[in-house]
């Protein structure tokens, strides 16, 4: 800033031909904004999935959530499926007055009961990508542990990124074809590769930790 003492340290660069401190001054503060979309919540047995790694998701519903970030399809396909107890939408914003998705810094709450022996598992669009969403591993997380304790706090490090394999992506945050930027929901290429599974597409994401918290509760 015209006028005002280096704090960000430019002078090493200035001064001696370092970008070190510079960069890693702006490097916490650069990077793409990552909305999350509305999403679902099932608590269900180890024998339901709501989307099983190395099979195509089919017309369940989880392509309109992944691409367009509209989760009522894939709610009402496991709504009374077999060994599904609940399934819960979260759409609103905490404080907020009607449904959206998330920006960094905000967050959905979903409340849901379940019983020792049956697992959790959510998935929520990764906004900047053209099919991409947040999840637990394919089975779903244990909310309960071999002793019949609730899982509580943080399980952040469960989380992955998935492809739905229902369209090519692009390069995030850019492409076209994105919701953001798309001129209508599924207009994008179809992936050749129809299966869903952990995004391994050569492009760079940043660390799930830096765009998804999950923490759980007991009440």
């Amino acid at each position: 800033t015209d006028g005002m003492a280096d704090t960000m340290g430019l002078e090493g660069l200035a001064e001696d031909g370092n970008p070190s401190p510079l960069y890693m001054a702006l490097e916490v503060k650069t990077g793409r904004a990552v909305p999350l979309a509305p999403g679902v919540a099932v608590v269900h047995t180890s024998a339901a999935r709501v989307y099983t790694d190395g099979m195509a998701a089919g017309g369940s519903g989880l392509a309109a959530l992944a691409e367009d970030g509209d989760p009522s399809g894939l709610a009402a396909t496991l709504d009374g499926a077999s060994g599904v107890s609940s399934v819960s939408v979260f759409n609103t914003p905490v404080g907020a007055m009607g449904p959206g998705v998330i920006l960094p810094g905000q967050s959905y709450e979903v409340s849901f009961s379940a019983e020792p022996g049956e697992r959790l598992s959510f998935a929520t669009m990764f906004v900047q990508s053209n099919d991409l969403f947040y999840g637990f591993d394919d089975a779903g997380l244990a909310l309960f542990d071999a002793m019949g304790e609730a899982m509580t706090g943080d399980v952040t490090m469960y989380v992955g990124l998935w492809d739905a394999g229902s369209e090519m992506n692009q390069w995030p945050g850019v492409g076209p074809d994105q919701a953001p930027r798309q001129s209508g929901a599924d207009t994008g290429v179809a992936d050749g590769d129809s299966d869903v599974r952990m995004v391994d597409d050569g492009f760079v994401y940043p660390g799930d930790e830096m765009v998804v918290r999950v923490r759980l509760r007991v009440e």
